[in-house]
């Protein structure tokens, strides 16, 4: 795998991150420990929601989310982690049995002026089910090794 460096990422390139099929177990399981709401946990109980039935919780749909963006995304060698979301919405419930794909879009990339070894990538990440409907909406930053960091590299 070659290294991607803050310059490689240019604003308007966009990636596709894959596929993630969501299962009702997986959506149980991880509300039952994390977000226990009727409407992710309870057939009859998220009947007689505005959902009428269940549903992922968010935090699960972000999650899926991130691990397409680490399997098909993120560069180990240079990305130093993010220093924040400036938005995170999820437009359209996930449901038992949806097919989540991911893209993420290159908003900027600009090398820093005070530490010149770093870079800061900002994008923004869109999951959408198997009908198109967008169901998770991020814009955040990355922070990535600039190019005059190579030379730790050999």
């Amino acid at each position: 795998m070659s290294f991607k460096f803050a310059e490689d990422y240019k604003a308007g390139d966009t990636l596709d991150l894959g596929s993630f099929d969501v299962t009702r177990e997986e959506i149980v399981e991880f509300a039952q420990k994390y977000d226990p709401f009727p409407f992710h946990i309870d057939d009859e109980a998220a009947k007689a929601t505005v959902f009428g039935g269940i549903i992922s919780s968010g935090w699960l749909t972000a999650l899926v989310w991130l691990r397409l963006m680490h399997k098909n995304f993120v560069c180990y060698e240079t990305v130093l982690g993010s220093p924040g979301h400036e938005e995170m919405v999820w437009p359209t419930p996930v449901r038992p049995g949806d097919r989540l794909t991911g893209t993420v879009e290159i908003k900027e990339s600009r090398v820093s002026k005070s530490k010149p070894d770093l870079g800061f990538v900002r994008y923004t990440a869109k999951l959408t089910n198997q009908n198109n409907d967008e169901v998770f909406m991020t814009t955040s930053t990355l922070i990535v090794k600039s190019r005059s960091s190579q030379s730790e590299f050999g």
